[in-house]
């Protein structure tokens, strides 16, 4: 996956995430925090690590979209859902 495009991808999940997370209901709030907190460490590595190994780079970018997307129109279990979906197509 290029630079560009992962550091686009980790903006939408990082906005999506901090939006599931003021919004979230108490049983999704653990869950949220979790993920934005897993976000925003992934966006502060890039300058160090650099890219990590995504195993599907399309589905993790029409992921991230989906999430913000979801997040926004104030789906917050389908946004949560797509957040874990992102997170387990991370590899390393």
């Amino acid at each position: 996956m290029q630079r560009s495009d992962y550091e686009q991808a980790i903006t939408q999940l990082t906005g999506a995430a901090e939006l599931v997370a003021s919004g979230a209901t108490e049983e999704l709030r653990a869950q949220a925090f979790e993920m934005l907190a897993f976000f925003r460490l992934l966006r502060a590595r890039l300058g160090e690590a650099g890219v990590p190994r995504i195993s599907d780079d399309e589905l993790f970018r029409d992921t991230a979209m989906a999430a913000l997307t979801m997040a926004g129109r104030k789906e917050m279990l389908a946004a949560a859902a797509l957040l874990e979906q992102a997170r387990g197509l991370v590899r390393g």
